[in-house]
């Protein structure tokens, strides 16, 4: 387990908490309110928002839970908002189990936050059919989550973050999946 003080040059997005809004709509969700990010009032506005190469992390009462990447055109707020509705719409798996952790943590207590690291855009000649362009590109976020990895793999000793199920090949808790089947059997009927 690695404290995200470890981390040089993280910037801290916010904390998440559950809504206080409840669920308006008639389909079948497992949770009544949304989780929400709370935003720091030092992240610049532009950051949450942007198209850049992210690095995020999820960390539980200081502690690395998760490292994952984005660079989708709507930022990190993009990415988290994608997390934080899993269970009230049609998640894929490993979105249905974040949001599960993230809930669980939450109600043992735990302060759950949010920190990134990112790199901005480049500017690149891009060939068109028959003109040149410049334009701005992310980089691969990808290469910066690894890297983050192959950090946090070098500092624990061959450990991945807790929530890391895929790059570590273990297996979603048994419960967790079984409440995922649940689930998207009762969206499909419709209700």
């Amino acid at each position: 387990m690695i404290n995200i003080q470890v981390v040089k040059n993280a910037i801290r997005v916010g904390e998440i908490v559950e809504s206080s809004k409840e669920y308006g709509g008639n389909k079948h969700v497992l949770y009544s309110k949304k989780l929400q990010v709370l935003y720091d009032k030092n992240l610049p506005t532009s950051l949450k928002a942007q198209q850049l190469s992210i690095v995020y992390f999820f960390v539980s009462n200081g502690i690395i839970k998760k490292i994952g990447q984005t660079s989708g055109k709507n930022g990190i707020k993009g990415c988290l908002d994608f997390y934080c509705g899993a269970g009230q719409d049609d998640p894929g798996q490993a979105r249905f189990v974040i949001n599960w952790l993230i809930r669980d943590e939450l109600k043992n207590s735990n302060k759950v936050e949010v920190y990134i690291k990112h790199l901005e855009s480049v500017e690149v000649e891009i060939e068109g059919l028959t003109n040149t362009y410049k334009m701005l590109v992310p980089l691969d976020a990808k290469a910066l989550e690894e890297a983050s990895i192959k950090d946090y793999l070098k500092i624990s000793n061959g450990s991945f973050p807790d929530w890391n199920f895929q790059e570590s090949n273990k297996q979603v808790p048994a419960h967790i999946d079984a409440a995922f089947a649940a689930y998207r059997a009762e969206r499909a009927k419709g209700k």
